[in-house]
């Protein structure tokens, strides 16, 4: 089978399979983040026509293991709903840094998010998906969310 071939059989998201957005941070922007995330840069596909006011959304701070800060999510909150085109799309969010970060070897430990779309390719554009089942986990995890 060509690669092409491959790539088209992947099957699309629609909204049911969307818990929540991830936006991959690289650590460097982390440390210019003021504490509140408004909106963040999006890879053009047809996901972002997939955003929705209200969903939930987090924020991943990439890095290698042992890196500071501590890969993983920093932030959640939601989706505003507000994309803008120029000159890549932006996502608007709403989004709070956590007391502490949902670290990427505790999600990794658990079985029910060791299969993370962030986790099977992180080198991925965003948004990432986090499917409802992860999400559950994650939000028992963060306790309150915004």
């Amino acid at each position: 089978m060509a690669r092409g071939a491959l790539l088209s059989a992947r099957p699309r998201l629609t909204g049911a399979d969307v818990g929540a957005w991830l936006f991959t941070c690289n650590p460097r922007e982390f440390g210019e983040l003021d504490g509140r995330v408004e909106a963040f840069c999006a890879h053009p596909s047809y996901r972002v026509g997939l955003v929705r006011p209200g969903q939930p959304a987090v924020l991943w701070v990439s890095g290698p293991d042992g890196a500071s800060p501590v890969p993983g999510i920093w932030m959640v909150g939601r989706t505003t709903g507000e994309v803008t085109d120029a000159p890549r799309p932006r996502v608007g969010l709403a989004l709070d840094v956590l007391p502490e970060p949902v670290a990427r070897a505790a999600l990794r430990a658990d079985p029910r998010t060791a299969r993370m779309e962030v986790l099977r390719a992180p080198q991925m554009g965003n948004p990432s998906v986090i499917t409802p089942g992860e999400l559950a986990v994650i939000a028992a995890m963060v306790g309150d969310w915004p």
